[in-house]
This record gives structure tokens, C-alpha cells and sequence, in this order.
């Protein structure tokens, strides 16, 4: 069976689409057998400027959310999609990644694999789609519905995405699926974390992600200057952001190191593997690979209950979760795993075995397989 892998970027590239998603995605349905090509729909050269001119707006922002979700960018990525589709004779069926386009699959089932929607942004301030008009929002949901009606199934990484798509395109529940997700990187990377902490080493939190306030990251440091009061030596270690300044006692910048890098990933590494915990106070979040990926480096997760957070971190067991914005309790948390070793490195163990049983692209292509063979199975 053939199926045809749509998304914005070259599938072969992970640095290209979707954060490495749809190659993770696309290597582990090869696995179970399907055979998988990939095309590239995203606009280039002159169809970029033109979309890009249509959805200009002074907020850098609210310009990147247009074009990504603007009509103009929208029929373009759509038109793309389509010649992929007809070029690619042989074809049983099609993915995509996300419902930035529309193609015509003719008889030919379209799947789609998605973290969340665009109604999901609704009452948001911090979401993506947040800065819309709400003119413009409702046109966006409109074109995601009606790709979404179109789809044969709908695979998602959570269960929160899966009744946010059921409950406001009103679609059947049959049709949208909870497959999961994985890590974006290579697993055999990851080396055994250390049984004890370095003699006079610091007690290390770290922090990854690139949009600092959205992820959380001032509460974070207000929460910081609490941990610190009490363990003066503790430090905090801060990946991602690229512009972000600070002169806080105990924090460290790594900047943005990027994962496809060899030597932004072996810092990266570095960073888990002399971390102590892992915290994100994000604030928007539709799923959070990053808290999977924390888990497979053994790191006990404090976070916050928003979003699919919860989905992931077991509260109790690999980590904490604490309410949005809430610094008090975020400094609790993290001093109560700085100061008890032994209870991070058990809630980091059993947020491995967690992670390494429930979150795998192995897992979730293998639950795609099991719809998409018996549909095409049906129709041949």
C-alpha cells in the first residue's frame, strides 16, 4: 500500500516540517510495512512573496499567524497539494500535517495527523491563533472544517485534541483517533543519567523552549528567586530563547541550539545530563513533546495543569503539576525535588519507563496503520 505524505517542507528534512514530526511519522509507517513518499506543499519563491505581501501586518506576530492560517497562503499551499496528489500515480492514499491546506485526493482517502485546532485557540491570549480578527478566525475555522470533513480519519496526539475536534466540527468519534506522539530525536543519544549528583555540583533546573513568555518563562524566574532564597547554590538553565537577557543570580542562557546542530545538540544533552529537574510553567501548549523528551532523559517534569500537559505528566508520580501562573506553587514543587535526590531520580525513572511505554512514534504509527490498511483493504 502507497501512501503519499503531504507537508509543509521537504519530508526527508526534519529541520524542514513540523519540528521533525512528520519524518518521525513517516520512518515509523515504513515500518509497519506501508510504503511512504513525501512531497513538499509549502510555498517558494514568488508564491511566498505574494502570500507573505497579502498577510502583512506591522506585528511581526500576527503576520507569522496570517500567513500560516490566511486564505491567500491557505489556496496556494492547497493548489500545491493537489498537483502532488495527481503527479503521484500509484498513490492509495494520502497524510498530511496540520489543515493549512486542502487537497484534491480524488477517490483517493486523505488522513491527517494533528496536535490541536484552531477553535482550540478560542479565549486564549497566548494561543497561536489569538491575534486573529475574529473575522478572520472564523474564516480559518471554516477552512479547517471543511478539511477535516473531508478527512477518512483523523489522527491526534491527545485525547484533548481528539474531543476538541469531535466536539466543535461535530464530527463522528469513530473518525478521530488518539494515535500519540514521540520524541524529535534519536533516542540512542541519551545516555545513562548519573545515579548521585556530582559532589558540590549545583542542584540544576532546566528550561527549553523558544517563546519564553508562552512557555512561562517569567514565572518561572519569579518562582527562581524563591528556590534560590533557600538553596543559594541552585541554578537555572534556560534553552531556547534567542534574545532573552538576564542578569539573575544563578541563571544560565544557552540561547536557541537547534537539535538537527551537532553541537547545539551536544549542548543540549549536556544540559539534561546535568539537570536535576525539568520545568516548563507553559501557559499554551497543545501537546508538549518537550515534556516527553525530558521524560526519556530520566528527568522529573514540574509543569503546568493546562492544556494535554496532564495527558503526559503523571502528577505524583513523574513530576508535579501546578496551576497556570501560580509561582508559589511552582517554587514549592521544584524545592521539593532539589532538596530530596532520591525522590527526583524515582519520579525521573518512572517518567522513562512512562515515556518509553506510552509516548513513541513507533506506537503511534502502528496505531494509524491499524485504521489506514483496513480502509484501503475496504475500498479495493
Amino acid at each position: 500500500m502507497n501512501l503519499l505524505f503531504l507537508a509543509e517542507g521537504a519530508l526527508d528534512d526534519p529541520s524542514a516540517s513540523g519540528s521533525g514530526i512528520p519524518a518521525s511519522i513517516a520512518a515509523h509507517l515504513r515500518a509497519t510495512g506501508l510504503v511512504v513518499s513525501g512531497a513538499d506543499v509549502d510555498l517558494h519563491g514568488w508564491t511566498k512573496a505574494a502570500a507573505a505581501m497579502a498577510t502583512f501586518s506591522p506585528r511581526r506576530r500576527r503576520w507569522a499567524v496570517r500567513y500560516h492560517l490566511g486564505a491567500m497562503p491557505f489556496a496556494l499551499r492547497s493548489r500545491n497539494a493537489s498537483r502532488r496528489v495527481r503527479a503521484a500515480t500509484g498513490t492509495d492514499a494520502v497524510i498530511q500535517y496540520g489543515a493549512t491546506f486542502h487537497p484534491r485526493t480524488g477517490k483517493r482517502p486523505l488522513f491527517l495527523y494533528c496536535d490541536s485546532n484552531v477553535p482550540m485557540s478560542l479565549g486564549d491570549p497566548f494561543a497561536w491563533a489569538a491575534s486573529l480578527r475574529r473575522e478572520e478566525l472564523a474564516a480559518a475555522i471554516d477552512r479547517e472544517r471543511r478539511v477535516c470533513e473531508a478527512a477518512a480519519a483523523i489522527f491526534t496526539a491527545s485525547e484533548l485534541a481528539r474531543r476538541a475536534f469531535i466536539e466543535h466540527f461535530r464530527l463522528p468519534p469513530d473518525k478521530v483517533v488518539t494515535v500519540g506522539a514521540g520524541p524529535n530525536f534519536d533516542v540512542a543519544q541519551i545516555h545513562p543519567r548519573r545515579e548521585v549528583r556530582a559532589g558540590g555540583s549545583a542542584p540544576t533546573v532546566l528550561f527549553v523552549g523558544r517563546e519564553f513568555a508562552r512557555k512561562g518563562g517569567d514565572v518561572l524566574l519569579r518562582a527562581f528567586r524563591a528556590v534560590r532564597a533557600q538553596l543559594p547554590q541552585a541554578r537555572l538553565v534556560v534553552a531556547g530563547p534567542e534574545k532573552l537577557r538576564s542578569d539573575e543570580p544563578g541563571v544560565v542562557l544557552l540561547g536557541h541550539l537547534r537539535k538537527r546542530d551537532p553541537e547545539s545538540r551536544r549542548r543540549l544533552q549536556q544540559a539534561y545530563e546535568e539537570a536535576d529537574v525539568f520545568c516548563l510553567p507553559t501557559r499554551y501548549e497543545p501537546f508538549g513533546i518537550v515534556f516527553v523528551e525530558a521524560m526519556y532523559h530520566g528527568l522529573p517534569v514540574v509543569a503546568t495543569r493546562v492544556w494535554a500537559v496532564p495527558e503526559i505528566v503523571d502528577d505524583g508520580t513523574t513530576g508535579f503539576t501546578v496551576p497556570r501562573d501560580d509561582e508559589n506553587a511552582l517554587a514549592e514543587r521544584l524545592l521539593v525535588l532539589l532538596r530530596d535526590p532520591s525522590l527526583a531520580r524515582r519520579m525521573g525513572e518512572a517518567g522513562r519507563v512512562r515515556a518509553q511505554s506510552r509516548f513513541t512514534w513507533a506506537g503511534a504509527a502502528q496505531a494509524m496503520a491499524r485504521v489506514i490498511t483496513p480502509t484501503l483493504e475496504a475500498r479495493a
